[in-house]
C-alpha cells in the first residue's frame, strides 16, 4: 500500500443535488492542493454497496459527507455512511460533515423535516420489497434501517461546516479545503499505530451528545491523541482490547456523571485504570461533570453501600469496584461549577491535561 493513501479523502454525496455545481468545484479545489480524492461516482447506483467501494472508504483518512436535501433518498449514500461510521469507530478515518442547505437537527432526525420524510419513504419502499421476499429479508431490512439512523445521528454530531442558501460557495469551499488539509496534517504516521496519550472513561448516555464532543475537539485542537471509550459504540469488542487502550495511555480522564456508577462497563475499566496507576504509573484526572463528588462517591456513606444499592448484595464484582472507586475518586479532581460554561470547563481540563503530559515527559 503506497504512502499516498495517507492523503486520500473520500467524498460521499447525493449526485442530483450537488454533482454539477458544488461537488465538481470542491473536488477540483482539493485536487489542486494535492489531495487524492475518491468518490462513489463509478459505483452502480441503487445496488448494495460493493467491496470496491468499501475499500475506497477504508483506504481513506478523511471522509467528507455532504448532507443535502435528497441525501436520504439514496440507499447507496446511506450504506456508505454506515461504513464511514464503522471506520470512525475503529479510528481509521475522521468524518467531516457538510450540511449543504440542510440543518444538522434534520439530519439527526430530531424534528419533523423534509429530510426525515424522504428517509421514511425510502424505508417504506425497502420494507415493501423485503416483505415480498421473506420474513428474514424483512428482519435484515429493519436492521439496515437502524444502522442508517445510527450513522446519521453519529456523523452529524461530528464537528462540521454548514452552508446557508445564498452564501458565497467559493468562500465556503475554501473553508472546506483548509479544514481537510488541517485534518490530513494530523493523520498519524503510517509507521505504526500511535500510542494513545489520553484515555477517556465516561458514561455515554450522559455526555455523548453534549460535553464530550467539545472535549474531543479541544484535545484535537491541542494536538493531543485521545482514546474515547463508549460502551454503546464499542460493544462486542474484546475487553482486552479496551484494556490495551488504557495500558497504552499516559493519562486517564474519568468523567463521573449521574449514571456512571450504574454502568458495569465503566466500573470494570475503572478497575483497570486503578491497576495501571500502580503498575504503569498512569496519571489519572477525575472529573465531576454536573454532579458533586459527594453525590457520586457518597461521603455520607461508603462507596460499597452505594454499589450494593445499585447492584445488589450478591454481585461478586462489588469488592473490586469499591477498591477502584476509593483509589481514583479521592484524587485531586476537577468539578464543573453550576454557572460555568462547558467551553470554559473544557479549557481548564485541556490545560490541566497538557501540564500533566509535560510533567510526565520530563520524568
Amino acid at each position: 500500500m503506497g504512502s499516498g493513501l495517507e492523503h486520500q479523502v473520500f467524498i460521499s454525496f447525493r449526485g442530483k443535488d450537488v454533482r454539477d455545481n458544488f461537488f465538481s468545484f470542491l473536488k477540483e479545489n482539493l485536487v489542486e492542493k494535492g489531495v487524492k480524492v475518491k468518490t462513489d461516482e463509478d459505483a452502480p447506483r441503487g445496488k448494495p454497496i460493493n467491496e470496491n467501494l468499501l475499500k475506497l472508504i477504508r483506504d481513506s483518512k478523511v471522509a467528507v459527507v455532504i448532507f443535502s436535501a435528497n441525501f436520504a433518498e439514496s440507499d447507496s449514500c446511506l450504506d456508505e455512511l454506515v461504513e464511514i461510521e464503522k471506520q470512525r469507530k475503529l479510528k481509521k478515518l475522521d468524518p467531516l460533515p457538510i450540511f449543504f442547505a440542510v440543518e444538522a437537527s434534520h439530519v439527526r432526525l430530531e424534528v419533523h423535516s423534509p429530510f426525515k420524510d424522504i428517509l421514511l419513504r425510502l424505508e417504506d419502499d425497502e420494507r415493501i420489497k423485503a416483505r415480498k421476499e421473506s420474513p428474514k429479508a424483512l428482519e435484515e431490512a429493519e436492521k439496515r434501517f437502524l444502522s442508517w439512523r445510527g450513522a446519521l445521528d453519529s456523523i452529524s454530531y461530528c464537528m462540521g461546516l454548514t452552508y446557508r442558501t445564498g452564501s458565497n460557495q467559493a468562500i465556503f469551499r475554501r473553508g472546506i479545503v483548509e479544514k481537510v488539509k488541517d485534518m490530513l496534517a494530523n493523520v498519524p504516521s503510517p509507521d505504526g499505530v500511535p500510542q494513545h496519550r489520553v484515555f477517556i472513561s465516561f458514561r455515554g448516555e450522559d455526555i455523548r451528545h453534549s460535553f464530550l464532543p467539545l472535549l474531543i475537539v479541544g484535545f484535537k485542537r491541542s494536538k493531543i491523541n485521545v482514546f474515547e471509550d463508549d460502551e454503546n459504540l464499542i460493544r462486542g469488542k474484546s475487553i482486552d482490547n479496551l484494556f490495551l487502550g488504557i495500558q497504552e495511555s499516559r493519562i486517564a480522564l474519568v468523567i463521573f456523571t449521574d449514571n456512571y456508577m450504574s454502568s458495569a462497563w465503566c466500573l470494570e475499566e475503572l478497575v483497570e485504570i486503578s491497576k495501571c496507576m500502580k503498575i504503569n504509573s498512569l496519571k489519572v484526572l477525575p472529573i465531576f461533570y454536573k454532579v458533586e463528588p459527594e453525590g457520586v462517591l457518597g461521603y455520607n456513606r461508603t462507596f460499597i453501600d452505594q454499589l450494593v444499592e445499585i447492584w445488589g448484595t450478591t454481585d461478586a464484582r462489588i469488592g473490586r469496584w469499591n477498591q477502584a472507586l476509593l483509589s481514583v475518586g479521592n484524587m485531586p479532581r476537577y468539578i464543573s461549577k453550576p454557572q460555568m460554561r462547558d467551553a470554559d470547563f473544557v479549557e481548564d481540563i485541556i490545560n490541566a491535561t497538557t501540564k500533566m503530559l509535560t510533567d510526565t515527559s520530563c520524568t
